[in-house]
């Protein structure tokens, strides 16, 4: 029984940074119905504007944190107007197409800026461990998992108790609808992408302190795939939701699986829950079930 609530309590830690990464993915497919195949790249691009900040400018953390998020915000808007903007209006699939080619691109510049190699990344929080005797939760996830329930709880203040958030909103519905009310599509799709890059560049950061940061750690941005999809494509709770999930079976798995001969096992069961959802329910847990006329 301790064996369980220790991989529930450790999933639902890392799953809370996961719904951080879905909530970015659903924010942009909601405003553009595009999926953002970036994502991971994305989240590299702002640890590594934190780590500059942080590590080789020797900012306190306190200073660092909010200026390698808007520097990630900033970043974001940059690539959103130089590679999205000019498909606005056209098939969404289009976009989708362009964030698969940012993927690749953004991945080479990093390499060959930053190299292959890994950077040794520790925040040096306080420590807030949790040691009962029986159950370890060690201070680094909590603090990924209050970070990013922090930062989900001010994108869900933003949508829901501003102007701008309802504009957000609004736009999502119908953007046709929105911008015969008077409401700049273009400067909503750009104040996403922003949001939605600062948001990664907080789950980058705090992924990065498990350990190191990589610009192979972009492939940790691939984890945000089951989580919407099992949610939900078009729904914020069920990116919460879907995280949870995830992480949750990461670590039931790397627990009760894993020590029986299939290492690895863990990294492929999110893919394989995800397929049994789909079969189920095929637009996730709490996605809108989509009813066209032929």
């Amino acid at each position: 029984m301790i064996d369980l609530i220790q991989a529930v309590g450790s999933g639902m830690l890392v799953g809370l940074v996961y719904s951080l990464l879905g909530l970015c993915i659903v924010l942009i497919y909601k405003a553009s119905e595009a999926f953002n195949f970036a994502i991971g790249e994305f989240m590299v691009v702002g640890s590594f504007l934190f780590y500059i900040l942080f590590f080789d400018l020797h900012l306190p953390f306190i200073i660092a944190l909010p200026l390698g998020l808007a520097a990630a915000a900033g970043a974001g808007a940059i690539i959103q107007r130089l590679a999205i903007k000019p498909l606005i209006g056209r098939s969404p699939i289009s976009m989708t197409i362009v964030t698969l080619g940012l993927a690749f691109f953004i991945r080479a510049c990093l390499q060959l800026i930053f190299g292959s190699h890994s950077y040794s990344f520790f925040l040096e929080l306080p420590d807030i461990s949790i040691d009962t005797g029986e159950l370890l939760f060690l201070s680094d996830p909590i603090w990924a998992g209050i970070l990013a329930l922090s930062a989900f709880g001010v994108v869900m203040f933003f949508l829901f108790r501003t102007r701008w958030g309802l504009a957000v909103r609004a736009t999502s519905e119908n953007q046709a609808k929105a911008m015969a009310f008077g409401i700049n599509a273009r400067m909503i799709l750009l104040i996403v992408w922003a949001a939605s890059s600062a948001c990664i560049a907080i789950a980058g950061i705090m992924i990065s302190n498990f350990g190191a940061l990589s610009t192979m750690s972009s492939i940790v941005g691939l984890r945000a795939i089951p989580v919407v999809l099992i949610g939900g494509m078009d729904s914020i709770g069920g990116a919460l939701i879907g995280g949870i999930i995830v992480g949750v079976c990461e670590s039931m798995v790397g627990t009760y699986l894993e020590p029986l001969g299939l290492i690895g096992f863990k990294e492929v069961a999110p893919y394989i829950l995800l397929l049994i959802v789909l079969l189920i329910r095929p637009y996730g847990l709490f996605g809108t079930v989509r009813i066209e006329r032929v």
